[in-house]
């Protein structure tokens, strides 16, 4: 099956094992609390909708995986539509805002996957276009908001997966990209960047390299044959810093390292060979501070650590070796927040702990040590909701992984909730702002992710379960 195949399946793949089992197996029995109207489980893919109201999936016995909606309480929290009536579900995936809809991927069970959309209402939630007619689907997704248009790929069953745009209905749908059409096309990694839009696509004579489109045909082109002939250059990590496009790439001269794209063949080009020769420096977390992109990657001397770069070779700096030597520090994504920048790293002292940087080494330190002495805190899933950072930590001495809240100093770096008591793991993600909650999914210790809303209240604030409440995990 095709990498974008299982791509698109994979957004489906978080499903519990044992809903997907229940899913297919009407007969199973289930506890009578698991039918109550509000008990679903497995949300996913949060999507604001004006109005005070938040989309995503979920899954209930009664309907399978489906579409519901928001306000942040239970009075206000509904199935939005059972796109596909029954047990099965309709697997929606990839929510997305444009133009007061949340546009997403379903099947009504007669056609495949394609693009939906939802205004908040059962009426207005139906399917944009058919545009693989037929139970296969074309598949949507990375949708991805560019100008005045919705863009995502798709197969429409003859010119293989390819880069398309709406702006809401049949008629306002039409494909921008022809890569070498034919079943086996494959472009993926929408990225805008001011003007443009970047993607990566593979053709018979040049594999898989960088591309760019302004959003019509006959400005889709090739930026560079990156690594020359056949073989792919391994393009990830795509991250825009205004105009230009950073990534990661090997041209089969030097190893894995670190490029910058205006999007011509003139101006695509290696920003600096960390590691010197075929060796790569695996360039990660990159992370956008102003004008400055900052990254993780290992020199061959220091190991992993921060780094950062104004896109010139004189401009590119190891900002601070975290754990002297070459262990390496960096452990985590890097998320910017308040002019500052914030990871997971250890020192080789302490565990993995979070780290603040405001991109000099003095002013790189470490802000908790969250599970104090050699155990790791391993902050990680950061999410940056108004002037606080939120993210999933291990608080040490046999507490598990619970959501935890940052200003950036230490005595504002506290857990929300014990949410899974005792050692066992709540793993939060997904936290979202709905007017003056935080919304967020996470584990409620009974083995089902489900979906959780904070209010400040005091100085602690309060965590609330969104749903009626299960005593078992949903089997």
């Amino acid at each position: 099956m095709r990498a974008v195949c299982l791509a698109v399946l994979a957004l489906f793949a978080s499903l519990p094992i044992a809903a997907q089992d229940l899913a297919q197996d009407p007969e199973r029995e289930v506890l009578p609390e698991q039918r109550q109207r509000l008990a679903f489980i497995a949300p996913s893919g949060l999507a604001p909708l004006g109005s005070g109201k938040m989309v995503f999936s979920a899954f209930h016995v009664t309907t399978g995986q489906e579409l519901w909606v928001t306000d942040g309480s239970n009075a206000g929290t509904t199935l939005l539509k059972d796109i596909r009536p029954g047990f099965r579900g309709s697997f929606p995936a990839g929510q997305v805002a444009f133009k007061g809809h949340v546009y997403t991927t379903a099947t009504d069970g007669t056609r495949g996957l394609e693009l939906w959309r939802t205004d908040g209402t059962a009426a207005g939630t139906t399917q944009v276009i058919d545009l693989r007619p037929g139970e296969e689907g074309s598949m949507p997704n990375e949708l991805t908001v560019f100008r005045d248009a919705l863009y995502f790929v798709a197969d429409d069953g003859q010119t293989g997966f390819q880069v398309w745009k709406t702006t809401g209905d049949a008629k306002g749908t039409t494909r921008v990209s022809a890569v070498d059409a034919g079943p086996r096309a494959l472009t993926r990694q929408l990225t805008v960047a001011g003007s443009r839009l970047f993607f990566t696509a593979t053709t018979r004579t040049h594999g898989h390299e960088l591309w760019v489109t302004d959003g019509t045909p006959e400005h889709t082109r090739m930026v560079k044959d990156i690594r020359p002939g056949l073989e792919d250059a391994g393009i990830q990590n795509l991250t825009a810093v205004g105009n230009d496009i950073y990534f990661t790439a090997h041209d089969g001269e030097h190893g894995t390292e670190l490029w910058k794209s205006d999007g011509t063949a003139h101006g695509t080009h290696v920003v600096k060979d960390l590691r010197p020769g075929a060796a790569p420096s695996r360039p990660a977390h990159l992370a956008v501070l102003g004008r400055t992109l900052y990254f993780s990657a290992d020199d061959g001397v220091h190991g992993i650590e921060l780094w950062k770069t104004d896109g010139t070779a004189k401009g590119t700096a190891l900002v601070k070796d975290i754990r002297p030597g070459p262990s390496g520090s960096v452990s985590s994504p890097i998320a910017a927040m308040g002019g500052k920048l914030y990871f997971a790293a250890t020192d080789g002292v302490s565990g993995a702990e979070l780290w603040r940087s405001d991109g000099t080494a003095a002013g790189t330190v470490r802000v908790k040590d969250i599970a104090p002495g050699a155990e790791n805190g391993s902050p990680a899933r950061f999410a940056v909701v108004g002037s606080r950072l939120w993210f999933a930590a291990n608080g040490g001495g046999g507490r598990g992984v619970e959501p935890w809240i940052s200003d950036g100093t230490p005595a504002g770096t506290r857990a929300v909730a014990d949410l899974a008591a005792g050692e066992r793991h709540a793993m939060p993600l997904g936290f979202r702002a709905l007017g003056d909650a935080v919304l967020f999914v996470a584990d409620d210790g009974h083995g089902n992710d489900r979906l959780w809303s904070y209010r400040q209240n005091g100085k602690n604030g309060k965590v609330t379960l969104i749903g009626d409440p299960l005593k078992a995990r949903l089997r």
